[in-house]
Parts: C-alpha cells; structure tokens; sequence
C-alpha cells in the first residue's frame, strides 16, 4: 500500500524543484511552454506555466484565465479557483467565468462563499440569456443551501464509505465497477496509460487482492475499452470502445457501445450495437443491462440527437429469444431524470424498481451528485438526492450496488483523508449498509387552537416522570416556529408542555418503551388563547365557502363543513415518539377564484404554480421544505387580507406539466392540500383542484 505521507512529502519536494526551475524563465517562455504543453493535453503543467507567467505579467489577465482553464479541466478546483478569482468580474471577455469561479468554490466546499460569488455574478450579469443563466444560479444556490442542511445533519450514519486500497486504487483513474459478487469486483482503469478492465477478488482477510487484467477476454488493441455491464444470466457483457487522441478524457473521449457473448467457456468477438444506437460523432457510453421476462433492457449515457442537454439518460430493449442485436428504437428516459445539464452513469435496481444515476443539473452539493428515482423506462418519480456520505463537494458517481444488496461501490474524485489528497483523478469507494440505529425522538409542532396556523416564540419545556408521576425538569427551547424535536431515551416516561404570552398551556404525557407503536403517531399542540390576541375568528373564516361534495352512500350532494366547523373538532391526542409522521391540523379547502398581485418573479403569458401550504411566518430551512425545494423555484406571496404567506412552486409552462407534480407534492408531508394556481401577466387567477 502506498504511504501517504511519504507521497505528500515527494509531491512537495518536486513542487518546490519544479518552482526553482520556473523561476529562471521569463514569462514568455513560460507562455510557449504552456501552450505547448496544453496541445499535448498536459493540462496540469500548462496550468502551473500559464500561472507562472501571469504572475510576471499581471496585465495579461488572460495568461490567469487560461492557468484557470487547465485546472478547471482537470478538476483541481482549489488552484482554478485561485486563477479565476483575477478574472471573476470580467464576464464581457470571459463569458460566465463568475459562474464557473463559483462553481470552483462550490466544489471545493467552500459553500458559502460560493453563495455569495453567484448572488454577485448574478446582480452584474447582463446578457440577454439573463433568465437561463438565471435559472442556473438559482439551481446552484439550492445547492449550497442543501450542503449547508447536510453539514448540520451530517452523514448518513447508517451507511460506511471506505476508500479501496493501492490493490486496486492507483495516481491514475480508476471508475466503472462491476460488482460480480460480494467478493469479486471488475473495473476500468488508466493505469496502463489507456482505459482498461480489471478484476479483484476479496482475500480470506477480507481486503481486495491485487487488481489483474481480466482473462479470457477478446484482445482489444490500441483503443480504451471500459464501463461494462453484465446481463443477469452472465451471456452478454456490454461495454464501450472508446476512441481519443488524448489522455482518457471521461466525458471528452468519444465512446460507443458493443457487446461479447458467452459460448462455452470464451467470449465472443466484440459486436458494435447498431447505428440508431451508436450515433455518428456523438458518445454512446456507461450501459446497464436488466432483464425483465422476456425481455432485455439496455439503459445507457449519451449525447446523441433529441436528448434535453448535454448527455442524457436513454434506454433501449429487445427480446432475449432473439440472437440478434435487433434493439428498439433509444428512448430519452424523460424529464423526471434529464436536464439541461449532463446526467451519466446509470444503474437499475430491479428489486428496488429504482434508477440510480448522476447529474450535474439537479440541484447538487456538488458537481456530480448521485440521485435515484423510482419507476422504470420512462416513466419516473420526482428524482431524490441520496445525500452524503455518498454525496460530495466534488464529483459523485458510477454508483452500483454488489448483488446481495448489502452495500456497493462508487467512484469519486473527492479528498478523503490522506488517503486521498487530489480532486484531480478518480477512485473507487465501497459502502455499507449498517443496521439502523434507532433514534428515539419527540417531534412536533405547536399550533393556535383558533387560526390553525403554527405559532412563533413558544417555549416548550420537557421533563421525564418518575413512577409516584413526579416531574424532573430536562430542557427547554424557545422555537421560533413552532416545531419542536427533543432526543429522548428508551424506557422512560415523559411530560412535555408548551406556554407562550396570551394563551393557555398545553401539555401530554408519553412513554418510551415500545418503539414500534409509535412509528405512525405525532403530537401536534394546540394553544387556545387566553384574552385579546388580535386575532378575530370571524375574519378568519369569513372568506371561505362552503362547498358540497356528494354523499357516496345515498347518492345525493352532501354538504361539506366550512373552515370554522373543522376548527372546533379535537385532536386525538397520541404519543410524540414519531420517525415518520406528525399528525397536521385540519384545514379548509381554497374558494375556487381568488386573485392577488404576486410578489414573485413576474412572467407574461399564462403559466401555472402549485401552492404548497399557508402559513403566518415561513421558515425555509424548515424540514418540511427539504425534498419540495428540489422540484422547482419556491416563490412566497403575502396575502394581506389574512396575515397569511403562500408558498408556491414556481413555474409550469401548462398544467400537464403542474399536474405531473401534484401527485409527488401531495405525497409529502404536510403539503397534502396542495393545489394548482393559474397566473396571467403576473396576476393571481383561478384555482385548479385536481
């Protein structure tokens, strides 16, 4: 295994040769040795020769930009970052470069500084693309919002990542995993100076042995041959064929799909997959192959034509009684999974009905970051991220999991450790499923009895019960928004009580010594006030309509309650012990019309929004707004008629595309009511209740 610290300790005593040498050039030899050095794709070294002039030349911002470039190219996002900070503001002969500066600062983890770089870039962007690029800030500011809740949160803890030995890890590139049991594991590597497969087989100690050219396998001379795929049945193996005249470049080098089949103990010559598969001058790469009856489906990346962005995710079948390569037609995999963006690397879990793949276009901690959406073909769920410990500051992806299930494999160019101390090359890393830890929680929410709206400013104290029922104080908070999530431990009793000026307390009991009982239960407390606290229930209600609904027994129009009827119905109360739900106060259904200016980004035309929830104070690091904040841009309209905030998604070009997210808003928590808004020129128009 490689030493780490000895190899630090060389890096930088062959930095400090190389800067002795540099030091004795001028800087226009500094710029020949650059440029010839960026024609032979030793991006790197071009970089440090760029920089090294630039620092002689400080006028020639170019020579800074251009040193920026090369270590953007090779993914050093610290040192393109300290490049680029020269040129940051000058996006009139750098098109976008504060966006890409901030992106470096992005990946580097460096999160919030990050935000600030693209609020700047945008305020000073002015070209007339403004509401695409627009669009793309925002994404990114999602992002290091999202990196911010994860760094609070932490990483998962029921999942454990380890870097893969030298055994099999190198300086070079290593990607592309093919689980083939839990103890043997193929891959592709640069290790040979071109993009090969390798295989490792787990010792008896359990570590992976010494990575070794896969055997029987057809010679393959010159070209990259990576990223495979094998049919569960082991008689086809996918594969890609990749053409480059410079170093192995990922996503740069130009890649086409073929298959070998298994005919006794030997594979067959590789195949090239037909031209509707393997487009001209595009890249067709990463397949992954499972079989459903009778049939064989073929999931893979590219940029082909028709695609939403950059490379897309497509899939193509055929039939398994077929000895021909007579695929259908490629398939885009849709909107749920492309973007403008590049999406790459996918894996199918059949067991799961779950598609695992990476983009750079969903709202990301970092640049690639690994999602999942369940469905299959083309129809999909709203993508989820997976979060961190798979997630990372830097490029996430090739997630696959081994075929027991029990954990997997992905590839990263991240830090970790000093294990790894370079963003600028790939590695493989396993994960493990650990057995959950259970966490015993009280959660909820606290609630006026009257409006139904969650309070500001309550204090909530908790307190364990002895068995003669006697008090012992624990802790207190004041929650400015009503939501309370207080640790407790297993087998005890406890005694929770909210209090806030102008209304009477409210309290419950609850215990800890069955934690299955209580995964489907909250305890939402509801405070009823105790003199004048300004709020008028008639004005309340007075705006909402009773509406019918039909009475399913006897045939006929039943009439539905009105808002003030629902309020006066109790709560069950129930335990507090909840992982999963709390229980929400019941609500009243919008007036079909109802009109109001926005205060959101204004949009001519017809377009639609989805309103999410009313509330009287809005708190978007809220946990309830964790998974919403990935569908699209959230906006937030006053309603001064009732003191209230709306928050909406934000926009759908047609209500086809608003009601395709419906279902998936509703199915969180809290946003069950949730409903479509038509707008007009910036004007609030009808409700549309689906």
């Amino acid at each position: 295994m490689k030493n780490p610290i000895i190899l630090s300790i060389f890096m930088v005593l062959v930095l400090a040769l190389n800067v002795q040498a540099q030091d004795k050039l001028s800087w226009k030899q500094h710029v020949k040795l650059a440029d010839e050095l960026y024609a032979k794709a030793e991006y790197a070294d071009a970089g440090e020769h760029y920089r090294a002039a630039w620092k002689q030349k400080t006028k020639k911002k170019e020579l800074a930009y251009k040193a920026g470039e090369c270590f953007y190219t090779i993914r050093d996002y610290r040192n393109a970052a300290d490049a680029w900070k020269n040129v940051k503001d000058d996006n009139a002969n750098y098109p976008l470069i504060g966006l890409r500066y901030a992106r470096c600062l992005k990946q580097n983890g460096e999160h919030e500084a990050a935000s600030s770089e693209l609020v700047d870039f945008l305020g000073r962007y002015s070209g007339s693309d403004k509401v695409t690029v627009s669009q793309i800030v925002q994404n990114e500011l999602r992002g290091c919002e999202l990196a911010a809740q994860q760094t609070i949160r932490g990483d998962d803890p029921n999942i454990l990542l380890e870097h893969l030995s030298s055994n099999v890890n190198t300086p070079e590139t290593e990607f592309g995993p093919i689980p083939f049991s839990d103890e043997a594991l193929y891959f592709s590597s640069t290790m040979a100076k071109r993009a090969e497969i390798y295989r490792t087989i787990k010792t008896g100690g359990g570590d992976w042995g010494k990575a070794s050219p896969i055997e029987h396998f057809p010679v393959i001379e010159k070209d990259h041959f990576c990223n495979g795929s094998l049919t569960p049945d082991a008689s086809r193996f996918y594969f890609t064929i990749c053409k480059s005249v410079e170093k192995w470049g990922g996503l740069t080098t130009h890649c086409e799909i073929y298959v070998t089949r298994l005919i006794g103990k030997s594979w067959t010559t590789p195949e090239r997959l037909p031209d509707y598969i393997n487009e001209q001058n595009v890249s067709t790469t990463q397949p992954n192959v499972i079989q459903d009856g009778n049939t064989e489906i073929l999931y893979f990346a590219s940029n082909r034509n028709g695609g939403m962005g950059g490379m897309d995710i497509w899939y193509t079948t055929r039939e398994m009684s077929s000895t021909a390569n007579d695929f259908t037609l490629p398939i885009n995999a849709g909107s749920r999974i492309n973007t403008y963006a590049d999406e790459i690397t996918p894996f199918y879990d059949k067991i799961e009905d779950m598609l695992y793949f990476a983009s750079n276009g969903l709202v990301s901690v970092g640049g690639f970051d690994i999602f999942r959406s369940k469905g299959a073909k083309s129809q999909w769920q709203t993508a989820e991220n997976v979060g961190s410990p798979l997630n990372s500051p830097a490029d996430d992806f090739s997630f696959v999991k081994t075929t027991s299930g029990k954990g997997g494999f992905l590839v990263s160019n991240r830090n970790f450790g000093m294990e790894k101390i370079s963003t600028t090359h790939e590695d493989i890393f396993s994960f493990q499923y650990q057995k959950p830890v259970i966490q015993w929680v009280a959660r909820g929410e606290v609630f006026s009895k009257v409006t139904r709206e969650m309070l500001d400013d309550v204090e909530i104290a908790l307190y364990e019960m002895g068995d003669a029922g006697q008090r012992s104080f624990l802790t207190k908070i004041v929650s400015a928004n009503g939501h309370y999530d207080f640790p407790v431990e297993p087998s005890r009793k406890y005694y929770l009580e909210a209090l806030k000026d102008g209304y009477y307390p409210s309290s419950y009991e609850f215990d800890s010594y069955d934690y299955n009982n209580y995964t489907d239960f909250g305890a939402p407390l509801y405070l009823e006030p105790s003199g004048d606290t300004g709020i008028s229930m008639k004005e309340d209600v007075k705006k909402v309509p009773v509406k019918e609904s039909v009475d399913t027994a006897a045939g006929k129009p039943a009439t539905k309650p009105a808002k003030e009827e629902v309020a006066k119905k109790e709560p069950v109360k129930t335990s507090p012990i909840a992982e999963k739900t709390t229980t929400k106060p019941a609500t009243a259904k919008k007036s079909n019309v109802e009109s109001g200016k926005t205060a959101a980004p204004v949009t001519t035309g017809t377009y639609y929004k989805i309103q999410i929830i009313a509330l009287a104070k809005v708190d978007m690091n809220h946990s309830r707004f964790s998974k919403v904040k990935n569908l699209r841009r959230i906006d937030q309209e006053f309603f001064s008629d009732r003191k209230l905030y709306r928050v909406l998604l934000a926009d759908y070009a047609s209500i086809e595309d608003a009601e395709a997210d419906l279902p998936n808003v509703r199915g969180m928590k809290d946003f069950s009511d949730a409903f479509i808004v038509e707008y007009k020129d910036g004007e609030r128009g009808r409700t549309i209740e689906k």
